[in-house]
């Protein structure tokens, strides 16, 4: 099989060895408009974050048999189209038991969170300026706070585990799960979870239930000085509103490391993205450019574990 790994030569060598055993690998990280210009050509093609599989691709992928994504989330693959075009999306949805052992998201949104509160970048940019007043960062504590974790799938039940650590309490809503495993979790309505929340994390996939599901009445129901945190999609927050209510002070500050048409700052950059402008002159924003799962450990397994999985359904075609 004729096969393109976008991922390019980055790709975990163990990774390499396996699908060398049943396809001709072409490693390279093409733009969108190169892949639309390529994609003809492959019977596989494994992506990650970045490109786009639309319409417009699938059209072209005359060959195309297999779509392989290291992700969860599906939202930059046109599923409806892939099907009636026959074409298999294998993806890490579903796979809980390898799922569970891919912690760095989880991780990274725990940090953001500790990060926002005490706001540790800018009182580093401070420190390389020659700068030591410690008064300007006077930051707040988690202990005896309430997190309010909003889909409690695999990740927010890191986050859980995180918050019970920390000596906070812990509520989550989620529609699908009425019992959470970890001990001490409250499940609650949304609107509850606003109302209580000190700090929110979002951990829910992108449909169109969620998209936007932070917007200007949820900010306003919202606990006053509350912090949000998004690892989850940058569409599920609207970031128009998410600015107003930054700037009027309802809102303490927001984390994030998602935006939501980032995936066309390759393409276009973001010069002048309103929610990046705000963080530039205040402490209360942070945004890192989606290294959720971007660690050398999430990197290899999750690389190592979609080749098997496209091995495995190769080998039944």
């Amino acid at each position: 099989m004729h096969i393109l790994n976008t991922i390019g030569e980055v790709y975990t060598e163990d990774a390499k060895k396996i699908l060398s055993k049943f396809g001709e690998v072409d490693y390279v990280t093409p733009t969108q408009s190169e892949l639309l210009r390529l994609v003809s050509e492959y019977d596989v093609v494994i992506i990650g974050l970045g490109l786009t599989f639309d319409s417009e691709v699938l059209a072209g992928a005359k060959k195309l048999r297999v779509i392989a994504t290291a992700t969860t989330g599906l939202d930059h693959i046109d599923l409806e189209m892939a099907r009636e075009r026959g074409i298999e999306v294998l993806s890490l949805r579903g796979e809980d038991e390898f799922l569970n052992t891919i912690t760095g998201t989880a991780e990274l949104a725990w940090g953001l969170l500790i990060s926002l509160l005490r706001m540790t970048p800018h009182a580093f940019e401070e420190v390389k300026n020659y700068q030591w007043d410690r008064e300007n960062f006077r930051g707040r504590n988690l202990y005896g706070k309430t997190l309010g974790i909003v889909g409690m799938g695999r990740l927010g039940t890191w986050m859980g585990r995180y918050g019970k650590a920390f000596g906070m309490r812990v509520l989550y809503a989620d529609p699908n799960v009425t019992v959470c495993s970890v001990d001490g979790c409250e499940r609650v309505s949304f609107d509850e979870l606003l109302k209580e929340s000190d700090v929110i994390s979002v951990h829910a996939h992108l449909s169109p239930e969620t998209e936007n599901m932070f917007n200007a009445d949820v900010f306003a129901k919202m606990k006053q000085g509350a912090y949000l945190v998004n690892t989850s999609r940058g569409a599920i927050v609207d970031e128009a509103a998410l600015v107003q209510a930054l700037e009027r002070g309802s809102m303490a500050g927001y984390a994030t490391d998602v935006l939501t048409d980032e995936k066309s700052f390759e393409t276009e950059g973001f010069n002048e993205h309103p929610l990046v402008e705000f963080a530039k002159n205040n402490k209360n924003c942070i945004i890192v450019p989606h290294i959720g799962g971007m660690t050398v450990e999430s990197r290899e397994r999750t690389d190592v574990f979609i080749a098997e999985k496209l091995k495995n359904f190769v080998e039944t075609l």
